[in-house]
């Protein structure tokens, strides 16, 4: 999928695991997500992966361990396929604590997340906004650590740069929830794990501006929107807008979002109840349909998820491209068929299919 989109032509040497290709090397060197080199060069997605020692936690990927991600190479992967550049307009609708948004940045593309959840917008604009916050805006003494510790959980904590006050709190929020989860951090202390998940995002922060600097890279800030993938055509300027959305609806009836970040919810003062009942699948009612007899909040769910597709279908460019992320579950020992069920809405509301894959 990726060299159709980067190439002009290519051939796979299964063998020798080696690609021949024709096209800009220079361009495939710095976007391609599944070659190690280019003509004896790295590639600058290897310098990522070799530099943070992980294929899907570089940059601030890794911000906060949030429920349900998808990988950051796959979303690489499809921008390639669909041929996405500087001039390109992306959307994630379901942008949870923003997958898309953040490795849209990092690759020059503009790009704008929706998400109805207020730590999926936090997560989702601290990725974004550190990548352009200067290095001396990280930097804080013991002390200083120590007064912000005590003011957050005071709930006193203010700072007039935004993104400092909503990083502080994100290492709070993560930093309390590991005490609440095991003892082990017990002799480290709470100062202790707060100062160290601190200094784990500046080591990003200067690994990625590192890259940045050797690759001569311009990353392009994305723009986050709170708001409703239901209620998508309210945002009448949104309509026709996009060359592509890449996006993984979420699954409320198989997996607690909330959960992890309740002392967040709890903190922020934030009513989940009310959020809760705006997810796909949540509202009061009888579906129209019985979708073959499955379970009722199931059928709700497709419901949603059919509305949300013909949203997008709206807010695309003719001719616009869309990926989904989506797999099969379980509920109440039932296979809840999502993956092929997705498909057929699509093209219900007028996409046309051209691939199924599989992520492992």
């Amino acid at each position: 999928m990726e060299l159709r989109g980067l190439t002009d032509e290519y051939t796979i040497d299964p063998v020798n695991r080696v690609v021949n290709f024709k096209g800009d090397e220079e361009f495939v060197r710095l976007r391609v997500a599944h070659l190690e080199k280019v003509k004896g060069k790295t590639t600058l997605y290897t310098e990522f992966v070799d530099k943070f020692g992980d294929t899907n936690a570089y940059a601030f990927h890794n911000l906060y361990p949030y429920k349900g991600k998808f990988y950051p190479r796959v979303v690489r992967t499809l921008i390639n396929a669909f041929k996405l550049n500087h001039n390109s307009l992306l959307l994630d609708p379901f942008n949870g604590s923003g997958t898309t948004t953040h490795e849209a940045s990092l690759m020059g593309i503009k790009s704008v997340g929706i998400d109805i959840t207020p730590m999926g917008i936090i997560l989702s604009e601290l990725k974004n906004d550190l990548l352009f916050i200067e290095e001396e805006k990280l930097n804080f003494t013991a002390s200083e650590l120590q007064g912000i510790l005590k003011a957050i959980e005071n709930r006193k904590w203010q700072h007039p740069n935004p993104t400092i006050h909503k990083l502080m709190l994100v290492i709070y929020f993560d930093t309390a929830d590991a005490f609440l989860r095991t003892s082990r951090y017990n002799q480290k202390g709470k100062m202790g794990l707060f100062i160290e998940k601190l200094n784990y995002i500046k080591d990003c922060y200067k690994k990625t501006m590192e890259i940045k600097e050797k690759y001569g890279l311009k990353f392009e800030p994305a723009k986050i929107i709170g708001g409703d993938a239901l209620q998508l055509k309210n945002m009448g300027e949104l309509e026709g807008k996009f060359d592509a959305c890449i996006t993984s609806p979420p699954y409320y009836f198989s997996i607690d979002y909330v959960g992890k970040d309740k002392i967040a919810y709890d903190y922020l003062g934030v009513d989940m109840k009310k959020i809760e009942s705006k997810y796909l699948g949540m509202k009061n009612g009888k579906p129209r349909n019985n979708y073959a007899g499955l379970p009722t909040r199931v059928a709700l769910y497709y419901e949603d998820l059919k509305e949300s597709i013909k949203n997008i279908f709206w807010a695309l460019k003719p001719g616009g491209k869309l990926a989904i992320v989506v797999g099969d579950s379980t509920v109440d020992g039932k296979k809840i068929p999502t993956t092929m069920t997705t498909k057929k809405f699509c093209e219900e509301v007028g996409f046309k299919f051209e691939k199924l894959g599989f992520v492992e």
